[in-house]
């Protein structure tokens, strides 16, 4: 929270005139991520009478004088969906002003560090949810941190019985330490509110104030039946062993059953619960993919009453819906989706004029059936996004929502928001409109047809597939606009679970993006930042999807990697995208390509919903929004509500208390929906890499090639060419002493002169699978003969763990290792001959040797673990 101090110092070095809150920010050097924390003080200073303002504007208030809120005159804005002046269509078609300019052409003139945009969050209110009280303030318990008050977080609870409190405003990994005895009542995942105190030997402590919600709504357990008293023991182990529950006919004793929560945990740890449902047996994947979701904040069921309102809505579109709405059913508008896909919220349409190109995104007008201050809209704000597990959607809204009215479904009238541009012959937006209308999808595309049909010979054909041809044409002259402006496009591999009936995976495939994916990713970027231009330039409050600059100590570790491998990154000429662009071109399609691209990702700070624009990095975008998916994300379908709101003031702009308002809702609207998304991020990944390890369960102790892609100092992750799965190789079952070299990025040991480092190929096998932890473990093979060196395989990349920077490594790291161990002993192997600790490859029909255990040797340099037997010995 910015300080009060530093505030009205800027606003002082003003001399009296009215300074907007980014002016008050540069002043007072405050970084742009606390932009909205910033202007939630200005309001409470201007209502205390410290600070008066002028529309969007402030300055001190006069001493002793009563502070009047005056509205500043405003030209009156365009009617809504008038096309903008050629003057501000010239504007808005400039990739961005001189701030991104800057920053793609050379080294950015910002002297703070850039951090993630830190964010209060206001969840909503926990809507009849029990146990959700505030606890008085301890006024004993330690001397208050300095420079730190009261803070909102997530928390995370330990097994050790401790837990921490993940700040939604601040620093990123600055988080409040929270003691056993603070978390009483407290579930992992709530949302508190903490004092931030002086514990034990100076370290930051947490006192809980308050628990401002519960995340978690129902849990999963096995029923226990003990005479005529039934118990629950949930899944999740860091709830209570034991919940009492009235049993119903239909469960049995051994099953998992669904429990609603009803009454949250006191002080004695109690938590009730009614059994809604009978899930299945312990076990079962779908066990695994709800307690993960129940965990996380998200539901498969709605509310009763949630699902009165939808199934409240009318199944069709009426005529007097039309009113007021474009006729768009004779343009040919077509949605391009998934083969599975079942819920269609995007329609495209392009068109060649005499200037250039037209271009129609048509969006589901969902915010024409869920309207603000009802239970529909409130659940859609808990959620905040859809989920997605293979073969299981958890959906935002109700289905026949979801799937049916809203969806824009083949043959059918539907209501519909629409950007339609105008762009000129190299792609270049010239003007945009925005306006409601009314559409009929022409034809329900997959993206592997649409993929044929563009990689056919041209050839005449139905006006469709003309169509579609000319959207090709466009799309790749868009993608060549953001490449220019440095849009970064880091093409990160996915892979997908393919599940029988029984939710059992079959396979495990790679996602491929093929150009009809590339397509509509073009057309909806131009739609976001089409929108969002059109908030920005009439200055109303809207919902940005904000990306700020890489971190820079995070890209400096990036760099030196890079350069480790052979790809050349000077820092010192700055970091615009334009320059990162140009690396990962260069690294496309080498062994290195997906380690460094994940690296070069953690680099970059995580996109957020905030009411503050400062701009999309990653996109190379000043003004950037979501707009094109608002049956699954509640950003989306709260710019539509604003566009509406907007238009119904008759093109003004909010002001006054009215602003103030508004602001405060989009400003916790905004967070709830960031904390949402990554909520809903962290499940998706969970339950990917459980099905990855359910699936090579059964091939333990198969071997695959791979190649290594991340390094770290107990081992190193490698990725298997024959599946899209990864595992982890243990430095301790490569030897008993091993350092990382954290300037190259290899891991080495040194008494053998074996070094791994990313994009090495290596032969492992599967050594064991661990469901609950989600981890696979591996096992390095080496072909070996008593006696002899270890002979690493060949590959096209040349030796495994052999390449020219692991040779020359491995040549330092020998001589440096001999010099200090000194002359060997008479009768002693050296290491590094006959058996090792890494796993001989099996002779056929016999079994592996046992691996060997050994103790720490010294003198590693940089990193050094201890082998088993030692670090047992320290434990005792």
């Amino acid at each position: 929270m910015p300080r009060d101090e530093a505030i009205l110092e800027a606003v002082d070095r003003g001399r009296g005139e009215l300074l907007s809150a980014r002016q008050i920010a540069e002043k007072a050097g405050i970084h742009p991520g606390e932009y909205t924390a910033l202007k939630r003080r200005l309001r409470e200073l201007t209502r205390a009478g410290t600070l008066e303002r002028d529309g969007r504007r402030f300055r001190r208030a006069v001493s002793g004088a009563p502070v009047v809120v005056r509205e500043r005159p405003r030209k009156a804005p365009p009617e809504a969906g008038a096309r903008p002046s050629p003057k501000a269509a010239e504007a808005g078609a400039r990739p961005g002003p001189k701030a991104m300019e800057a920053r793609r052409e050379g080294p950015p003139a910002r002297p703070w560090k850039q951090e993630k945009p830190a964010r209060r969050e206001r969840a909503p209110a926990p809507r009849g949810e029990p146990g959700a009280r505030p606890r008085g303030v301890r006024e004993e318990g330690g001397r208050p941190a300095r420079g730190a008050g009261e803070v909102v977080g997530r928390l995370t609870l330990r097994p050790e019985g401790y837990g921490f409190v993940k700040r939604l405003e601040g620093p990123e990994g600055d988080d409040v330490f929270l003691p056993p005895h603070e978390l009483r009542e407290a579930m992992d995942g709530d949302l508190l509110r903490v004092r931030v105190v002086r514990g034990k030997f100076g370290r930051d402590a947490g006192v809980l104030v308050e628990i401002v919600s519960h995340r978690r709504r129902n849990f999963l357990g096995t029923l226990e039946l003990r005479g005529k008293a039934a118990f629950v023991t949930p899944v999740d182990p860091t709830l209570p062993r034991f919940v009492s529950v009235k049993p119903i006919p239909e469960a049995k004793a051994g099953q998992v059953v669904k429990v609603a929560i009803t009454s949250y945990a006191d002080e004695t740890g109690a938590l009730r619960g009614t059994i809604e449902k009978v899930v299945g047996e312990p076990g079962d994947p779908i066990v695994e993919v709800l307690e993960v979701a129940y965990a996380n904040g998200f539901s498969e069921d709605f509310p009763d009453e949630v699902r009165r309102e939808a199934e409240a809505v009318p199944p069709e579109v009426s005529e007097a819906d039309h009113a007021g709405r474009r006729d768009l059913r004779e343009l040919r508008l077509v949605t391009i989706d998934g083969e599975d896909a079942r819920d269609f919220d995007d329609a495209v349409f392009v068109e060649k004029l005499r200037s250039g190109y037209r271009l129609v995104v048509a969006i589901a007008d969902v915010a024409h059936y869920v309207t603000p201050n009802t239970r529909l809209d409130d659940e859609a704000v808990s959620r905040a996004t859809s989920v997605y597990f293979p073969n299981h959607v958890l959906p935002m809204l109700p289905e026949n929502l979801s799937n049916g009215i809203c969806s824009l479904n083949p043959g059918v009238d539907r209501l519909c928001m629409v950007c339609d541009l105008a762009l000129d012959r190299e792609g270049k937006p010239v003007e945009a409109e925005i306006y409601e209308g009314v559409m009929r999808s022409h034809q329900r595309w997959t993206y592997e047809k649409v993929a044929e049909v563009l990689a056919a010979p041209p050839a005449r054909g139905r006006p469709l597939e003309k169509d579609l041809r000319l959207a090709g044409e466009l799309a790749a002259k868009l993608r060549q606009q953001r490449t220019k402006r440095g849009a970064l496009d880091f093409d990160l591999p996915e892979s997908r679970a393919i599940l029988d009936e029984h939710m059992l995976p079959t396979a495990i495939v790679r996602r491929e993006r093929n150009d009809a994916h590339r397509m509509i990713e073009e057309f909806m970027l131009a739609a976001n930042e089409a929108v969002a231009r059109y908030f920005s330039e009439r200055e109303l409050p809207s919902v940005y999807r904000v990306h700020g600059e890489p971190d820079p100590e995070k890209l400096e570790n990036f760099a030196r990697l890079a350069t480790a491998v052979g790809f050349s990154f000077d820092l010192e000429e700055g970091m615009p995208p334009t320059r990162l662009g140009e690396l990962l071109r260069a690294i496309e399609g080498t062994p290195q390509q997906r380690a460094l691209n994940t690296m070069l990702l953690r680099s970059m700070m995580q996109a957020v919903y905030q009411p503050e624009n400062i701009g999309h990095y990653g996109l190379a975008a000043e003004h950037y929004l979501h707009f094109t998916s608002p049956i699954r994300r509640y950003p989306d379908l709260l710019v539509h509500r604003l566009l509406k709101e907007h238009w119904a003031r008759g093109g003004s702009a909010p002001r006054g208390h009215e602003l103030a308002a508004l602001e405060e809702r989009l400003d916790g609207l905004a967070a709830q929906s960031s904390e949402r998304e990554r909520a809903a991020t962290e499940a998706e990944r969970e339950i990917d890499q459980y099905f990855k390890c359910l699936f090579v369960r059964d091939r333990v102790g198969e071997a695959f090639d791979a190649t290594v892609i991340s390094v770290t100092d107990f081992g190193f992750f490698a990725e298997l060419d024959e599946l899209p799965v990864e595992g982890l190789v243990r430095a301790e079952e490569l030897g008993t002493s091993w350092e990382l070299d954290e300037e190259r990025y290899r891991l080495v040991f040194p008494a053998t002169g074996r070094a791994f480092g990313m994009g090495d190929r290596v032969r492992v096998e599967i050594a064991s699978v661990d469901l609950a932890k989600r981890q696979i473990s591996l096992a390095l093979l080496v072909g070996e003969e008593e006696g002899e060196a270890p002979v690493f395989p060949e590959t096209p990349f040349g030796r495994v763990g052999t390449s020219p920077l692991s040779m020359a490594i491995a040549r330092q790291t020998r001589r440096e290792g001999a010099r200090k161990a000194g002359p060997p002993k008479r009768g002693a192997k050296p290491e590094g001959r006959g058996r090792t600790s890494a796993r001989p490859a099996p002779a056929r029909g016999g079994k592996a040797p046992a691996k060997a255990k050994g103790g720490k040797a010294k003198g590693a340099k940089t990193k050094t673990r201890p082998g088993k037997g030692e670090r047992s010995a320290k434990k005792r």
